[in-house]
């Protein structure tokens, strides 16, 4: 009897190493056979710090195979002394005993949609491309941040009815946060004159 348990635990293990090299690390199996890391244990560790450093949490992704993407930013941006800061209070409060994990901590980057209000009131002043609930998409500079959306303003061309000639016109709309889908900063590498 005792050697049959053993020759199904022998069985169990190498095909769990066979499993795991044919499909990876990564494969959903693997992860439900280890233990995943909570995205609110991470933020329970960093809230209070981000918040007397001027710091706010943009997003904590926790991948298969505990992999950690934590993204910070500030009105001013974010160094790399705070992410080595938020990175190494991280890996203070969590045991790699218990659970392995690879951990990243950055800041978005210019090239990721905007998602907190705060995020709109650092880029005020930019252009930005917005892609509403409904799939129309809008194009404008970013006014300003109210409680409930935000302020764009938009250069229409359209044709004068009488002379047939283009003419450009600024108007500024209000959009609620919860019509917008995605909102992101357009790159340009025009200098401003």
């Amino acid at each position: 009897m005792k050697k049959s348990a053993l020759l199904q635990i022998q069985i169990f293990v190498i095909s769990l190493h066979v499993i795991t090299r044919w499909i990876g690390d990564g494969s959903p199996l693997f992860c439900y056979l280890t233990q995943m890391i909570q995205a609110e244990v991470v933020i329970g560790l960093i809230q209070e710090k981000l918040t007397e450093s001027g710091l706010f949490l943009v997003d904590v992704l926790v991948r298969p195979g505990n992999k950690i993407l934590v993204l910070l930013d500030s009105m001013q941006g974010v160094t790399i002394d705070e992410c080595i800061m938020v990175s190494r209070l991280i890996e203070k409060n969590l045991d790699r005993e218990k659970e392995d994990y690879e951990l990243e901590v950055s800041s978005p980057g210019l090239d990721k949609p905007i998602k907190l209000p705060v995020q709109f009131e650092k880029n005020i002043g930019r252009t930005l491309d917005v892609v509403l609930s409904d799939g129309e998409t809008l194009k404008g500079k970013l006014l300003g941040v109210t409680p409930l959306g935000i302020q764009l303003e938009q250069e229409i061309i359209s044709k004068d009815t009488k002379t047939g000639k283009k003419k450009k016109e600024i108007i500024a709309q209000e959009i609620n946060f919860q019509e917008i889908k995605t909102a992101k900063i357009e790159l340009s590498l025009k200098r401003n004159k």
